[in-house]
């Protein structure tokens, strides 16, 4: 009984990391791909100040 309750347990925590590891691992890209219609923002790449797309920080 003891034995099951840890492995349940261990089966719960290993699936919390995994969507918590999905969830971090989120990028832009995901966040177009779930956009509905072409005027949401999330539809374009990011873009800095200048309004070029961006990949990240300025070096």
């Amino acid at each position: 009984m003891a034995q099951q309750q840890r492995e349940s347990r261990q089966q719960t925590a290993e699936r919390d990391r995994s969507e918590q590891d999905a969830e971090r691992n989120r990028d832009w890209a995901d966040d177009a791909a779930e956009a509905r219609t072409a005027d949401d923002p999330r539809a374009m790449a990011p873009r800095d100040a200048g309004g070029r797309p961006s990949q990240g920080k300025p070096i």
